[in-house]
């Protein structure tokens, strides 16, 4: 891991929606739409497109179906990537069935307090989401920074996963250990930085019986 570098991990978690789901599914619906419409509109695209040209194909016709400006670049950028990873397994244009949609951290509230998720849609609408999940896979989480998320309905209910970053600062080893496996014995050696002997310790073992050792199989 270089230095500085984040740990990215998300927290899965089943979604109970809060006074009717009909708005949640019709976003979801509309989400995987668009995305589709955008696959079929690029699909036949030789050239590569930039961020910038997507957002000029493409925002103001999402924004007028009533999505707002994170959601629209969210679907762009997803689309993007659906046709980009087809096209490297040599497979066929992408037909989306799935009802999932990326959100954008602007575009919800999450409280872990409470454990609860309210959710921006299209058209000023709103989702409030119960999140089902024990207290200690959740106080893992406390001090990292959340971003995106995913939310997605399989048919039997809603599940959301929340990615979660947080920055590692690299440790500077202050030992070099070496491992020497003979036949007798295990010896692991602690060193310091500067080549002086720190630690030493032996553990013998079996293996040089394990290795003559014979079996005699009697005949029948």
């Amino acid at each position: 891991m270089r230095g500085g570098e984040p740990v990215v991990e998300a927290l899965k978690t089943r979604a109970l929606p809060e006074g009717g789901c009909d708005k949640l599914l019709e976003f979801l619906r509309l989400y995987r739409d668009a995305v589709q419409m955008i696959v079929d509109r690029i699909w036949g695209l030789n050239e590569k497109l930039s961020m910038r040209e997507l957002h000029r194909m493409f925002y103001s016709g999402l924004v007028s179906m009533g999505f707002r400006a994170h959601h629209a670049k969210e679907i762009y950028v997803y689309a993007k990537s659906i046709v980009k990873s087809a096209r490297s397994n040599s497979g066929r244009k992408p037909v989306l069935r799935r009802l999932s949609a990326r959100v954008d951290k602007y575009d919800y509230k999450l409280d872990l307090d409470n454990m609860t998720l309210t959710l921006k849609l299209h058209d000023g609408c709103e989702a409030r989401l119960r999140l089902i999940a024990s207290g200690e896979r959740v106080e893992k989480f406390r001090g990292w920074s959340n971003y995106e998320l995913v939310v997605k309905y399989d048919g039997n209910g809603f599940w959301v996963s929340v990615y979660f970053k947080r920055a590692v600062k690299p440790v500077k080893p202050r030992t070099i250990m070496a491992i020497h496996l003979n036949f007798d014995n295990v010896t692991l050696a602690i060193f310091t930085l500067d080549s002086g002997l720190a630690k030493l310790k032996r553990f013998k073992t079996p293996h040089r019986k394990l290795l003559t050792h014979k079996i005699w199989v009697e005949r029948i």
